[in-house]
Order: structure tokens, then sequence, then C-alpha cells
């Protein structure tokens, strides 16, 4: 699996503990997991660790646009670059 799958898995992951599974399949990724009220900023942030932890990442978001990197395609992308990079 590649790295963008396993990165999409952990955060459907996240939002699955924090609500119900069935939400998985209700999400538009190109919105942002906070202002949908998916996941609040510590949520992200923690999730956002965990993904560096478990993938062996430092994300570096000072070129980030901030309203893509709170999508799910928009973090993956991001990430995916920064890998490739």
């Amino acid at each position: 699996m590649s790295l963008a799958k396993n990165i999409e898995e952990t955060i459907y992951q996240t939002l699955a503990e924090k609500h119900s599974k069935d939400v998985i399949n209700t999400i538009n990724k190109d919105e942002s997991l906070i202002t949908t009220g998916l996941l609040d900023s510590m949520d992200f942030i923690t999730m956002l660790m965990n993904i560096e932890n478990t993938f062996d990442i430092d994300i570096d978001f000072e070129d980030a646009d901030p309203v893509a990197f709170t999508a799910i395609n928009g973090l993956v992308k991001l990430l995916s670059e920064q890998q490739n990079a």
C-alpha cells in the first residue's frame, strides 16, 4: 500500500475513533476536518503527531495553505509531496 493510502487510512481511523464508522462514508475529502466539526484543533494536532510518529515524517507547514491541509486530500497531497521531495 502506498504512503498516501496509509496516511489516508490513519486519518479515517482517527475519525472513526471520534465518531461512528458511518461518518467515513459521508466525508467530503476536500472540506476542512476542523471547519466541518469532525475534529477540533487539539484532535487535529494529535492526529498530525500520530502521523509523524507512525510514518517517521517531519511535517513542514511553512509553505502550506492552511485551508488545504486541514482537508483529507490536501493533507495527503502535502505529506506525499514532502516525502517525494
